[in-house]
């Protein structure tokens, strides 16, 4: 629980920079398979809340693959994360994965609401850039 809370405080720290080292952090727990899926989704809630700040171009091709792989996952909390992440950031490659989500994933989080209306939201979102 600690781990999870070190995330989400990570993940919404304002008056700073994005720093390399927290954004390698959430990409390496966010890919990582071997993690509870709620520290997965709360690095993939991280990384789309410091990415639409400041992207650094050296994380931009790994933290896309990331987020697009994490579309496919089986855990529904991480899909509904990178859901989230793809929308914040704007990622249109991730647009063919998010319209079958939309569509199909009517998983609920906890709190929140289907993994298919994150979808939608980051497709409007996505569209509207």
């Amino acid at each position: 629980m600690i781990y999870e809370s070190a995330l989400y405080t990570l993940s919404f720290l304002t008056k700073c920079r994005v720093n390399l080292e927290i954004i390698d952090a959430f990409l390496h727990v966010a890919a990582n398979k071997a993690e509870v899926p709620s520290a997965r989704g709360q690095a993939l809630e991280g990384l789309g809340n410091k990415l639409s700040q400041e992207f650094p171009q050296r994380f931009y091709q790994r933290a896309v693959s990331i987020i697009i792989e994490c579309l496919d996952d089986s855990e529904f909390e991480v899909r509904f994360w990178a859901c989230f992440a793809a929308g914040a950031i704007r990622v249109s490659d991730a647009l063919p994965k998010l319209r079958v989500l939309a569509q199909t994933d009517d998983a609920v989080v906890a709190g929140w609401w289907s993994v298919g209306k994150e979808a939608q939201d980051s497709i409007t979102l996505i569209n509207s850039s």
